[in-house]
């Protein structure tokens, strides 16, 4: 799953409309209720979501800066 974890909408929804969206050819909007892109508390909320659904095991794929978000994730989503 792409993913950037970022407490600022502005970044998360840049990220998504100029990198995430126009590589997969979709809608940002929809894009932005299924992907990990944004404040921790979303990315936590959605990851339950999927876990209510069925889903044991994430793969992660960040957009930028793929060590920062990795730390980023590791430190505010997983712990």
């Amino acid at each position: 799953m792409w993913c950037y974890v970022t407490e600022d909408r502005a970044v998360a929804d840049e990220v998504l409309s100029s990198v995430v969206a126009p590589m997969l050819g979709r809608d940002a909007d929809e894009l932005r209720g299924q992907l990990l892109m944004g404040p921790v508390d979303e990315c936590l909320e959605k990851l339950e979501a999927y876990r209510q659904a069925g889903v044991q095991r994430v793969f992660i794929w960040p957009v930028k800066d793929p060590l920062k978000q990795l730390g980023v994730f590791m430190r505010r989503v997983v712990n």
